[in-house]
């Protein structure tokens, strides 16, 4: 038997319980990218993810708990670990999907509408080059690709973050390096497009890589606007709704059995995604 699908059928069977019809394509004012009726946003990175250095709450939480607070009925993972490089986020994400642990971050990547990848800026202290980086990142990306698409039957959004740059004069420029690397290999398909680098370096606290609390409401205020217009934005690339019935095209016929073609299939006169019964002839 494999663990894998059994947690994640288990999963998808509890949101099961809900109208499918009215969980797509926004909870909580985000997209439900995989219609479960759920909001599920899931930050995988280093430290800085975790929040270290933001004294307001104890070190936890950073950006990722502020942006939260603006979605209460949202569900945010949060998965920072101190140290982590992009080489050993892909030895956890081999371990979680070939079932040998992490089943909480199995659990975090594969029920997301939203997965942001913000680490990388460790990989300096090992000696690793820029370009090898860009190179794990982008192997980070399509390691949750295919096995989502696998154990879900969808693909997930998937976005990599620019880093914030530190004042440490080495790992400034190797940083610099990094995010021009990522965003000139910034797709529709993915995304590189999330700046926290724009955060001003005043907001370092002493150890001159972490930000203060401040640093992290300047973070929370970039993650926030890419929510509210980057996301919804990169959804209508990836999950179309050609008859603007609120639900998406890929999940009409197979999951609903309504038409991608036509907005109110049983013609009672609301639109399908609105609609308890959808294909309730009047």
């Amino acid at each position: 038997m494999d663990f894998r699908k059994v947690l994640v059928g288990l999963t998808l069977a509890i949101v099961c319980e809900i109208r499918w019809s009215h969980g797509c394509p926004l909870v909580s004012g985000l997209p439900d990218t995989n219609c479960d009726g759920k909001a599920v946003v899931t930050v995988l990175g280093d430290s800085l993810v975790a929040g270290i250095g933001d004294s307001v709450h104890n070190n936890k939480g950073g950006y990722v708990l502020r942006a939260a607070k603006h979605f209460p009925n949202a569900t945010f993972h949060n998965l920072g670990e101190g140290g982590a490089t992009a080489t050993d986020l892909i030895f956890d994400l081999e371990r979680a999907f070939s079932g040998r642990g992490h089943r909480r971050l199995l659990t975090a990547v594969t029920t997301a509408d939203l997965i942001i990848v913000d680490i990388g800026r460790n990989d300096q202290w090992r000696f690793k080059t820029p370009l090898a980086t860009r190179r794990n990142l982008t192997r980070v990306h399509d390691i949750i690709q295919s096995n989502v698409k696998s154990l879900t039957g969808h693909n997930t959004l998937v976005v990599t973050a620019l880093l914030m740059v530190p004042k440490r004069l080495r790992q400034a420029p190797w940083i610099g390096e990094l995010n021009g690397l990522l965003r000139s290999s910034n797709k529709t398909s993915a995304p590189a497009d999330l700046r926290f680098d724009t955060v001003p370096k005043r907001y370092l606290s002493e150890d001159r890589i972490h930000p203060t609390s401040k640093g992290y409401d300047k973070l929370a205020s970039v993650f926030l606007s890419y929510l509210t217009f980057k996301f919804p934005s990169h959804v209508r690339d990836i999950r179309l709704d050609r008859d603007h019935d609120g639900l998406y095209d890929e999940f009409e016929s197979e999951r609903y059995g309504t038409l991608s073609t036509r907005a109110d299939t049983d013609g009672d006169g609301t639109r399908d995604g609105y609609d308890p019964d959808p294909l309730h002839q009047p």
